[in-house]
């Protein structure tokens, strides 16, 4: 059954990208056509006014008199006669009719309009917080999702809005306003309410007036500290909003090569050599609508960064590989400091699709570790003293099934090297004779703190096995492992990261590496589901919450327990999201009873693509 839902959503993803294969080809090729007939009637039209050029000139007195005398060699009794026709007046010869060109279609823009992204409405992650703000649009637009926000009000009404809706937190930026700051701050200074002022690059006389005061950059951080003290002032960098800044998957995702964002002052050194690469450059006062711009910047495969350290943050959470013209935080992508360095790193990232996913992927990684406007608010709080009202660090449960004490080493293993904790292990014995107490502590001696062992005969199927778990289960979010599977020490975390970017109640992986060991190869199966919505995710790699899975529940089955569950959750309407394809990986024994799904090694080439032979641990598993 998982097969053939497989095949349906390979086919129908296959056709929809012929098509739209088919169809730029076909608009292509329109404008081509289009371009060589202006070319042809352009042509006519220079033709038909030398011909009449040539008989205007004919027609002119000194032409007809040097025919006349030219003539008269070969008959002077003749020149008499062409020197009276040469002194004759004639009417010159009227204008060619106009040969217009076919009608103009609409130019083609180098870069086709984006389709617009739309923007959530929410969730706000602390609803009990308000917070009265004075910020830029593009500053409010992602500290919306943040908190309850105040704002709309004016020099004449503040007042009666704050005495009607108490924020809990005035927090201003560096931002030219006709508010009364002082007032606003004297009012809440009264009430007990912190103030802080946040500055990003803008006007910055008024950050004395508040309780705390935070910069984007050290520099302007020192030049506050050396007038208000270093208790009062803090770094607070720019962030990235996952509600907006994400690697969802767009139309023409990666259809360009190249783009420039930022302060092209700043890139004298890379953007000559860009241009041989193709590069787009976006006016920067004229940049589309938000909702446009979030599409059109994941439409690149590469985009070259200088000044604004705010566009770092958002291209990288997008899931876009970054090239800086100067140092920019850690870990969001290599620095190039001359034309040479431009064309190596360009021309390695461009034709190097592993490289560049993987790069995107440890940006988008670091991102979530800690560059976040959730992580920025936290900072906001804990510097006023003020516990976070957001929700706490998730607790994991892992369901671990396993009918093969040979397994069992490697299957703890797995659990133990996750860096996410809290993490519960859920390890249920199938039919295994083993003593639960010396299994639970060989699990925490490898690492695992919270450890829970059930021990059921072979009477229960593998669903019933996992139901049982599933009741053992503390964790807020609940996942499953395989015992005959490979998870890199980043696979929960990675996961939980896409909780904040999606609507998914599941997540999990659909496009993942196999490694076939009759044959030595590594394949890349479902290459073309990563970061999208899908209807189906390997069972031995999906997380939900863990309401939805105490709700649903498994299906009494042996096998097949997992596709069940995602009929039922997709027919429910329930979303599952994919995510990239790295730190999990499949391995296929020789052996088929190692497995308890055991597809020929055919079936699982047929919707795969051969990577590489040997297992590249490090390259999938980091």
């Amino acid at each position: 059954m998982e097969l053939r839902l497989a095949e349906v959503e390979y086919e129908k993803e296959s056709r929809e990208q012929t098509i739209e294969r088919l169809t730029e080809r076909l608009a292509e090729r329109d404008r081509r056509l289009t371009g060589l007939d202006r070319e042809l009637a352009r042509q006519r039209r220079k033709t038909a006014e030398a011909e009449w050029r040539l008989e205007s000139v004919k027609g002119r007195r000194w032409w007809r008199l040097g025919e006349a005398l030219s003539a008269a060699r070969r008959g002077p009794v003749a020149l008499a006669g062409g020197l009276r026709a040469a002194l004759r007046s004639t009417a010159p010869p009227a204008p060619p009719a106009q040969i217009e060109p076919p009608p103009a279609e609409p130019a083609a823009p180098l870069v086709e309009p984006a389709p617009a992204s739309p923007l959530p409405d929410g969730p706000i992650a602390r609803p009990e917080l308000t917070a009265a703000v004075v910020l830029a649009p593009a500053t409010a637009a992602v500290l919306r999702y943040e908190w309850r926000q105040l704002d709309g009000f004016g020099p004449d009404d503040w007042r009666e809005k704050f005495e009607t809706d108490p924020p809990d937190l005035l927090f201003v930026e560096s931002v030219d306003t006709d508010l009364p700051l002082a007032e606003l701050v004297d009012w809440c200074r009264e009430r007990g309410i912190p103030t802080a002022f946040w500055d990003t690059g803008g006007p910055a006389g008024a950050a004395g007036l508040f309780d705390r005061v935070f910069a984007t950059g050290a520099a302007a951080a020192d030049r506050h500290r050396g007038a208000l003290g270093a208790d009062r002032v803090g770094e607070l960098p720019f962030a990235a909003q996952p509600r907006l800044h994400h690697p969802i998957r767009v139309p023409d995702h990666g259809r360009y090569p190249v783009a420039f964002e930022g302060d092209t002052a700043a890139a004298e050194h890379m953007l000559p050599t860009a241009g041989k690469f193709g590069v787009h450059l976006r006016d920067p006062a004229a940049e589309p609508p938000l909702e446009n711009l979030l599409t059109a910047r994941k439409q690149y495969r590469v985009t070259l960064h200088a000044g604004d350290p705010r566009r770092a943050y958002e291209l990288a959470a997008a899931g876009v590989p970054l090239v800086h013209a100067h140092e920019t935080p850690p870990g969001l992508g290599p620095v190039v400091t001359d034309p040479e360095d431009t064309k190596a790193v360009l021309r390695a990232l461009l034709f190097g699709p592993e490289l560049r996913d993987r790069q995107a992927h440890l940006a988008l990684r670091e991102i979530h570790a800690g560059h976040t406007y959730g992580h920025r608010v936290t900072a906001v709080l804990d510097a006023f003293g003020r516990p976070d009202p957001a929700p706490a660090r998730p607790a994991v449960s892992m369901l671990l099934p396993t009918c093969r004490p040979g397994q069992l080493a490697q299957a703890i293993e797995q659990a133990a090297r996750q860096v996410w904790r809290p993490l519960q292990l859920v390890l249920i014995l199938h039919g295994l004779d083993l003593d639960p107490a010396v299994v639970e502590e060989k699990a925490r001696a490898a690492g695992v703190d919270d450890v829970v062992v059930l021990a059921l005969d072979r009477s229960h199927s593998l669903g019933a096995c996992l139901n049982l778990g599933i009741e053992a289960a503390d964790g807020d979010l609940i996942g499953k492992m395989d015992d005959d599977e490979l998870y890199g020490p980043h696979y929960v975390s990675d996961l939980i990261a896409a909780f904040s970017y999606t609507e998914a109640d599941v997540v999990g992986k659909l496009a993942h590496y196999a490694y076939l060991e009759s044959i030595g190869a590594t394949l890349l199966r479902w290459p073309d589901h990563e970061h999208r919505y899908v209807r189906f995710l390997r069972g031995g790699a999906l997380l939900a919450r863990g309401g939805l899975l105490r709700e649903y529940r498994f299906a009494d089955l042996g096998q097949g327990e997992d596709t069940d569950l995602f009929r039922r959750l997709y027919e429910d309407g329930v979303l599952a999201y994919a995510t990239d394809r790295f730190s999990f990986m499949t391995i296929r024994y020789s052996d088929p009873s190692r497995h308890t799904w055991r597809p020929a090694d055919r079936q699982l080439m047929a919707n795969a693509r051969l990577f590489s032979y040997g297992m590249p641990e490090e390259h999938i598993l980091y």
